[in-house]
């Protein structure tokens, strides 16, 4: 009987040690399996300043005119790929009363002026033929040079008057008239003025009108602007990519060509009231980007939103984690690497190396597919 009982209390025991045991080992094992974790692996880090702006030619020209008046004609349209000196417009003249009247004037009085001239200088000549004053005498040489220069006077009256009335005129072998021509060859980007719309030409002492504008479209630039943080780093010449609006999916490459040397904004004071308001610092630096290559089968116009990303620092080859895995404890960078101790981690100090934002270098304390928790997806500690 004793020995019936003894077994039955060893049979008890031996089972509960073995229960206890398994299940120990479960819950770890459970645990383990229950924290969330990423793997440490080998990848690339880029840290990038991104430049918002638009595509625009290199090179564009505004087409004004020489003369006032109104537009007469317009021989091209929007889109039109021009050569140099094709005509673009034709300007008419459109003078004032008190325009035409003072060049008239002006002309009238040029020629009475070479008429008194050319009098002095004709009894003068009487005088030198009749030997009475010799041909070096003063007066005869100075009449001579009035003469002449009443002439040119009278022509420069006369070619002034042609211009008013019909906006043609004829200096030597050259002509010149009112019909605008292009000065490079160009696509038309935009046309600002309508057939009998009056102009302001370069002349006035006011601001010329833009009739159109002409631009290479072979040659297109990025240009757009960066924070000052991120222009203190920029040199000329580095890489970059550039995502165009219209097309999100096409990454282009090009090269950083110029970075503003001075903000485009600074910061400004104004008075109104005795009242002092400073305006907010929005110092942007203008960058622009040259040598893109666009595929040919896209459509490129001028003034396409892009954004550019210029790499400041770049990270090949390294060991990378996402930084939603690290905590920081006094200054130190640490991370939980899964194992097979009770809780199923063990916290370990890391050195860190460049971040994106994302993910992290780390430079020593972990290695290529090591397992290590994913403290963002956790609530709380994960012995808690």
């Amino acid at each position: 009987m004793k020995l019936a009982n003894k077994y039955w209390i060893y049979l008890f025991l031996f089972s509960f040690v073995v229960v206890s045991v398994g299940y120990y080992f479960v819950r770890v094992d459970s645990q383990h399996k229950k924290l969330p974790f990423v793997v440490a692996s080998i990848g690339s880090i880029e840290k990038k300043a991104v430049a918002v702006g638009h595509i625009v030619p290199a090179h564009s020209i505004s087409i004004k005119s020489q003369i006032d008046g109104i537009v007469g004609e317009i021989y091209h349209q929007v889109g039109e790929v021009v050569a140099i000196n094709t005509p673009l417009i034709k300007i008419r003249p459109n003078p004032t009363p008190a325009k035409l009247m003072l060049a008239n004037t002006d002309l009238m009085q040029s020629e009475a002026k070479l008429e008194l001239v050319q009098k002095k200088l004709e009894n003068l000549k009487q005088l030198v033929e009749q030997n009475i004053i010799p041909e070096n005498y003063g007066r005869y040489i100075e009449a001579k040079s009035a003469v002449k220069s009443n002439k040119a006077s009278v022509q420069q009256k006369k070619q002034n008057l042609d211009l008013i009335l019909s906006g043609e005129s004829s200096v030597g072998n050259s002509k010149l008239n009112s019909t605008i021509v292009a000065p490079i060859n160009g696509t038309i980007l935009n046309l600002k003025v309508e057939i009998g719309e009056p102009i302001i030409s370069t002349a006035s002492n006011q601001a010329a009108t833009v009739m159109m504008s002409i631009a290479d479209m072979s040659d297109i630039i990025f240009k757009g602007s960066v924070s000052e943080h991120d222009a203190s780093r920029l040199t000329v010449g580095t890489p970059v990519t550039v995502i165009l609006a219209p097309y999100p999916d096409i990454v282009v490459s090009g090269k950083l060509s110029k970075v503003a040397v001075q903000s485009e904004k600074l910061n400004l004071t104004t008075t109104n009231t005795n009242i002092n308001r400073v305006k907010s610092f929005d110092n942007g630096f203008q960058v622009e980007v040259d040598q893109i290559q666009f595929p040919k089968h896209l459509t490129i116009r001028s003034g396409f939103s892009a954004t550019a990303q210029i790499i400041l620092q770049q990270s090949t080859n390294v060991i990378i984690i996402p930084e939603r895995s690290l905590q920081f404890k006094g200054g130190e960078a640490e991370i939980w690497v899964i194992d097979d101790s009770e809780y199923g981690y063990s916290s370990r100090v890391v050195t860190l190396g460049l971040s994106d934002g994302v993910m992290v270098e780390v430079l020593s304390g972990l290695e290529e597919g090591e397992e290590i928790v994913d403290i963002s997806m956790m609530i709380g500690e994960p012995n808690a």
